[in-house]
């Protein structure tokens, strides 16, 4: 291996570990709560190495919630594999997106509730909004091909469905994450939406 390329493995190495770093204390403290001081003595890194990777705060969050949308697009996308049938197919999406609420949830958090409040997205340079609105449109469109696999809804409403199941998936999350109940009720919005469109059995 030549030296431009250990170089560039660790810059890569470091910059992984300055994000690492910035989602514990993103996590911890929130986006107001958190510094590039905190982050650097998480990541053990002098405060003026983060500048080299990342150009402030904001840059670093958005990079933490493009990384979120990743994982949401790479979890819809693999939803259906080995479900045979267009309901078990709609079903694995369904549990997909409940999941990724239970195992990310300072992601989802974020990207269903925070990113919706327009304040909050004034707040962050253009360019970066339009990053993360590519990346939630990408997300919806995964799950769009899916359901333009299975034959879900006509085409022509296939955005507007998304669009609606992804509003009624997220309120059931909202509403019922933190009770003891969430997954009986999580199977039930998934029954109950299944059977709507369908039918029973």
């Amino acid at each position: 291996m030549g030296t431009k390329e250990r170089r560039q493995r660790e810059a890569a190495r470091r910059r992984q570990a300055i994000l690492d770093a910035a989602r514990k204390v993103f996590w911890q403290r929130g986006y107001q709560g958190a510094t590039m001081p905190q982050i650097a003595r998480q990541a053990e890194l002098a405060p003026g190495t983060l500048y080299l990777y990342f150009p402030g705060k904001d840059a670093l969050y958005v990079e933490l919630l493009l990384e979120g949308y990743d994982r949401l697009i790479d979890r819809i996308a693999a939803a259906p594999a080995g479900r045979r049938g267009p309901k078990a197919q709609a079903a694995a999406l369904i549990d997909a997106f409940f999941d990724f609420a239970r195992e990310h949830p300072e992601y989802f958090h974020i990207i269903f509730f925070v990113l919706q409040r327009e304040a909050w997205r004034s707040s962050f340079p253009a360019e970066q909004v339009e990053r993360l609105a590519a990346k939630e449109a990408a997300s919806k469109q995964a799950a769009a091909d899916l359901l333009d696999r299975i034959a879900f809804a006509p085409a022509r409403r296939r955005a507007h469905v998304v669009d609606a199941v992804w509003g009624m998936l997220a309120g059931v999350v909202f509403h019922f994450r933190s009770r003891e109940t969430f997954d009986d009720v999580a199977a039930e919005a998934k029954e109950l939406l299944l059977a709507a469109v369908f039918g029973r059995g």
